[in-house]
């Protein structure tokens, strides 16, 4: 999505999941491009205010 400006977490995700690796290789299986568990909790933790959270359920009465 060159030139395209990212409004929500999903569609950032989703631009640097369709990047391709400058390594030559799967993005998933290189490791110079792959996260690791360390970065992806650090993630969780910036990106968590950011998602949307499903309102409580209710119990009947």
């Amino acid at each position: 999505m060159p030139g395209r400006i990212c409004r929500t977490v999903d569609e950032a995700f989703q631009a640097g999941w369709n990047e391709s690796c400058d390594h030559g290789t799967d993005p998933g299986e290189c490791p110079q491009c792959s996260l690791t568990d360390g970065e992806i909790a650090r993630l969780v933790i910036l990106l968590s205010p950011m998602a949307t959270r499903e309102p409580p359920i209710q119990a009947a009465a």
